[in-house]
């Protein structure tokens, strides 16, 4: 596992890194679960928060998290900050290792592979259920510049210069989603991002 670092910030005693790469087999093999993802993105979109937060922005139960966020603690892509009194009890708080946990694809390696066409169908399946959550919310905008929901497969003839066009644009794109951190006035998103080649048949 490597990591590139810009900035740090603080969580308590923790630093959080500005951008983590993932290249490790294990570390790998062990992220190849939708719902560790589903953590790793609850936490870097809310930033410090507990078990409780992130099983309701995930809409999944609470107990069912704490095995995925044991393991992703030994694995070091997340750490605890410290504790909160919610009634008469303390909760234990979580923040990411990075505000940017990624992969590295490598091409030539079979298993690396593997993984990313799992964790390509983690992806459209989590899309998936936001989506559908999305469109039954009273606040879902389909339309004008306040949009806030779109859904569109959509399949592009470009040449090199088109391409690179749009190459510039996913990266201004993946650079706000880097740097997005929650604030007053701001409202949380979600976008997902798929761009393939297309091959033929035998190809």
């Amino acid at each position: 596992m490597s990591t590139r670092t810009n900035h740090n910030e603080s969580a308590g005693s923790k630093s959080i890194a500005h951008q983590m790469v993932l290249d490790d087999p294990d570390a790998l093999r062990f992220m190849a679960n939708p719902i560790r993802w589903e953590i790793i993105d609850a936490l870097t979109s809310l930033g410090e928060c507990s078990a409780a937060d992130i099983a309701d922005f995930t809409a999944r139960a609470r107990t069912s998290l704490y095995p995925h966020l044991q393991g992703l603690l030994e694995h070091g892509l997340i750490h605890e900050s410290g504790t909160r009194l919610m009634g008469k009890r303390y909760e234990q708080l979580y923040v990411p290792a990075a505000h940017s946990i990624d992969t590295r694809f490598i091409k030539d390696d079979p298993d690396n592979i593997e993984f990313h066409v799992t964790l390509a169908k983690a992806a459209a399946r989590l899309c998936s259920r936001r989506m559908e959550r999305a469109m039954r919310h009273e606040d879902a905008n389909p339309r004008t510049k306040k949009r806030n929901l779109h859904l569109n497969l959509m399949n592009l003839w470009v040449s090199p210069s088109e391409l690179a066009e749009l190459n510039e644009m996913i990266d201004r794109i993946s650079k706000m989603g880097r740097e997005s951190r929650p604030g007053d006035g701001k409202s949380l998103i979600h976008l997902t991002l798929f761009q393939t080649p297309h091959l033929n048949r035998d190809d």
